[in-house]
Order: structure tokens, then C-alpha cells, then sequence
């Protein structure tokens, strides 16, 4: 398979990361859209049913996956289109800022989602990878 970014660098990584997490949403998207099964734990305290279904797994109305979709397709966008290394902090600062909330409503709900924490872990190195790319650019 031949990417456009070598893998080795920490663009190439930041942009597999992005899709992987793109994926993960995509699929908690449909999820929410078409009812596929959810392939989760849910039985003690993971159980992402409990967790995407409650008052918390949505925003205005719309399932929080769609904003995850959103929010790689932007850091795509944003790691392919623009060249301002600034560009990415900000992007992945609103991203781990959600993450924030989505921690807090799995605290309240009392269950944690294995989709969402992987999703939460990617936003979390996308941010320190594009601070590391920001030192190593600006210096």
C-alpha cells in the first residue's frame, strides 16, 4: 500500500492516526444512522451502549460520532492543506477540549466506551505530535 506521507515521519503517523479515528467515528456514526450492531462489552464498566445512548452521547440532537467524523476530516484537511504548524495545535487543542467533555459524561454515566477512549487516546497524541511539530518547525 502506497500512502502519500512515509509512515516514518510524524505527519505520515499523525495522518494514519486521523483515519483510524475517522473510521472509528464512521462507525458510530452508522451505528447511530442504520442500527449495526455494536461489537462492545456490556457488562461492567465498559459498555459503550450505556454510554453512547445516554443524554451525553449527543449534542444538540446530533450523536457526538458525527462531530468525530467532522473533527478528523478537518485534521485531515488541516495536515494535508495547510502549512501553518499552528494551524494543527489549534485544531487538536479544540479536539482534546471535547475529549474533556466526552471524559466527564462517561464519569456521569458510570461507564466507559472502548470506541470513544481509543478515539480520546488518538486526539490526545494528534495534540502532542502537532506540538512537537510546531517546536521542530518554528525553531
Amino acid at each position: 500500500m502506497i500512502l502519500p506521507i512515509k509512515l516514518r515521519s510524524i505527519k505520515g503517523v499523525m495522518v494514519l492516526l486521523s483515519i483510524i479515528g475517522l473510521i472509528v467515528s464512521i462507525y458510530l456514526s452508522i451505528y447511530h444512522l442504520l442500527g449495526v450492531p455494536l461489537f462492545c462489552s456490556t457488562s461492567g464498566i465498559i459498555n459503550c451502549n450505556n454510554v453512547i445512548n445516554s443524554p451525553y452521547g449527543f449534542i444538540f440532537g446530533v450523536p457526538v460520532s458525527d462531530f468525530g467524523v467532522a473533527f478528523f476530516l478537518i485534521e485531515l484537511a488541516v495536515l494535508f492543506l495547510i502549512k501553518d504548524p499552528f494551524a494543527k495545535i489549534f485544531v487538536n487543542t479544540v479536539g482534546i477540549s471535547f475529549v474533556g467533555y466526552f471524559l466527564y459524561a462517561e464519569y456521569m454515566v458510570g461507564n466507559i466506551c472502548e470506541y470513544c477512549t481509543s478515539v480520546h487516546i488518538i486526539v490526545a497524541v494528534l495534540l502532542i505530535f502537532s506540538i512537537y511539530l510546531y517546536r521542530k518547525e518554528v525553531k
